[in-house]
């Protein structure tokens, strides 16, 4: 029971805050067109702040090790290669083909992975969760370019990917924070304390747009494709990862991180370059929203399983109870 309910207590605060998103949509509160603007406002602007904050307060010494990264890398490509190579052989539509395989290897992580680190895991599982953000991020947008222009007929340019990579706000955020961490440059305290004040705000207001972004209609059509992208995002690839992660020797926060990475559920800027890629929008939109709302479920699933099984102690105790182990 009390795995139970640490597991209910890292999940409730996400859970919650996305409720508030759709309760305000409900009551009409603020024009759609609001939220749409907050979400831009917050990939732009506050997310990136927060993981400039996390990025330059990183504690790289003790027990901090590269080693999650380096798999987490090493399994995203294999993942990739399985699922490319799956779908190609399986499915002839080149556009519902691109939907699949960005479903596969893109999570949100930058979203509901940050948020979740902060409730789940003490400063060295949130320091490990940024640097994985600023690795995986780049790595999700390469694979997803490949796949999009591959499966419309189009040529990949290196050149084209390397800067959409370099343009991604995420990554300039963690590239500043990870300049002033090995220059050793610490902003004023008061300037400091302003970024994190600000950069608190993104994950909050992010999963509140997301919440009020989750519209389940018209989806009737395309049931069983959107049953099997939430089985294979949310619950076959995380399986895959965690049970590969267990077999190299990894506990506590470092699978935490390698679980909410690959269990989190499919990037919202899938969506954006669906349609640009002309790949199936409508199916990719309709998994974007139906992922964000299940991977509560699938992650209270996971976490209950993997603390019954004591992989996961230490640090998700801490941050959801405050007991130790």
């Amino acid at each position: 029971m009390e795995n139970f309910l640490v597991s209910v207590r890292c999940i409730t605060p996400v859970l919650l805050t996305m409720c508030l998103g759709i309760w305000i949509r409900s009551w009409k509160l603020v024009p759609d067109e609001a939220f749409r603007q907050l979400s831009t406002v917050c990939f732009h602007g506050l997310l990136p702040i927060q993981l400039f904050y996390n990025t330059c307060h990183a504690e790289l010494t003790g027990t901090f090790s590269p080693k999650p990264l380096l798999f987490l890398m090493t399994a995203t490509l294999l993942w990739f290669l399985f699922s490319y190579v799956l779908f190609t052989l399986r499915e002839p539509d080149r556009r519902l083909r691109g939907t699949y395989i960005q479903n596969a290897i893109r999570s949100n992580i930058a979203i509901v992975g940050i948020s979740l680190a902060q409730i789940m895991m003490g400063p060295e599982g949130v320091t490990l969760m940024t640097i994985a953000v600023a690795v995986m991020v780049p790595t999700y947008n390469v694979l997803a370019v490949i796949t999009l222009e591959s499966c419309r007929g189009g040529h990949v340019s290196a050149k084209e990917t390397v800067g959409m990579v370099l343009k991604n706000p995420l990554i300039r955020g963690c590239a500043l924070g990870a300049l002033l961490l090995l220059l050793g440059i610490r902003l004023p305290q008061s300037v400091d304390q302003a970024v994190k004040n600000i950069g608190s705000a993104g994950s909050t207001m992010t999963l509140v747009a997301l919440g009020a972004s989750l519209q389940l209609g018209g989806m009737w059509a395309n049931a069983r494709k959107i049953l099997f992208c939430n089985i294979y995002r949310l619950l076959l690839t995380p399986l895959v990862f965690v049970l590969a992660a267990i077999a190299l020797g990894f506990r506590g926060d470092s699978l935490g991180v390698i679980l909410l990475c690959a269990g989190a559920p499919i990037a919202t800027s899938s969506y954006p370059m669906a349609i640009a890629c002309d790949s199936d929008h409508e199916l990719t939109a309709q998994v974007v929203v139906t992922t964000s709302l299940f991977f509560c479920l699938s992650m209270l699933f996971w976490i209950f399983i993997l603390r019954q099984l004591a992989f996961l102690l230490k640090a998700y105790v801490q941050g959801c109870s405050g007991l130790e182990v």
